[in-house]
């Protein structure tokens, strides 16, 4: 019974797998108008074309690296909870905690160098 309990932790890749897929979509399809509400889609990405395409061709290559990153932590991590028998609910809210971290992460990566590139204006 625990045992089937452990394998919701498989819901703590949720995060990784989406930054990565996500990732890979807008890599393989940029999105080039910036008035649609798809792509990498914040006020600073939006203040110009210029922005909006640096935008595109940067974020897709962060969210998939920082998505593997953060695949890989989530194995070791969710193993460790694992074998040192962290209760469940403890175990799914470190892993969602972790997975936001690392979300929140790509974004603020992409505006960095968003705001360096364009530093000037």
């Amino acid at each position: 019974m625990m045992d089937r309990m452990y394998t919701m932790l498989l819901l703590n890749f949720i995060t990784p797998f989406v930054m990565m897929y996500v990732g890979s979509i807008f890599k393989k399809h940029p999105v080039k108008d910036r008035t649609t509400q798809n792509g990498y889609n914040t006020p600073l990405s939006r203040k110009s074309q210029a922005h909006w395409d640096y935008a595109q061709s940067i974020a897709p290559d962060i969210f998939l690296s920082i998505g593997r990153f953060a695949c890989a932590f989530e194995l070791v991590f969710n193993l460790f909870l694992f074998f040192c028998r962290v209760p469940i609910d403890t175990a799914l809210t470190a892993g969602t905690a972790t997975g936001l971290l690392f979300l929140t992460g790509g974004f603020y990566k992409t505006e960095q160098k968003l705001k360096q590139k364009f530093k000037s204006e």
